[in-house]
């Protein structure tokens, strides 16, 4: 999704979706995404059915449940050990660039 955005876009986008100018389907799929991450008990067979308008199959809506579900988890490791997860992940990238030239 980034290659298609231009940085103004991508700053608009990860600021406030809601007002991005993205497609209909992208913005019902964060709609969607929201409430999983914040209230995934109350998610009705309703919402899976307005994302199947836009075009999501069933597998797509998995992917989408498991992406969500997999950064809330990540997340919530991080926060407990306060960690920040851009800096883990250079170090991570630096000690495999270094390992890979040894």
């Amino acid at each position: 999704m980034r290659d298609q955005l231009t940085d103004e876009q991508i700053a608009q986008f990860t600021t406030d979706f809601q007002t991005a100018e993205i497609d209909a389907a992208t913005k019902a799929m964060l709609e969607f995404a929201v409430k999983v991450t914040t209230a995934a008990s109350t998610v009705t067979p309703t919402d899976l059915d307005r994302l199947r308008e836009h075009g999501f199959t069933d597998e797509a809506l998995f992917a989408i449940v498991e992406v969500v579900g997999f950064f809330c988890y990540v997340n919530r490791i991080a926060d407990a050990f306060g960690v920040e997860l851009d800096d883990f992940l250079e170090q991570r990238r630096e000690s495999l660039h270094l390992a890979s030239k040894n």
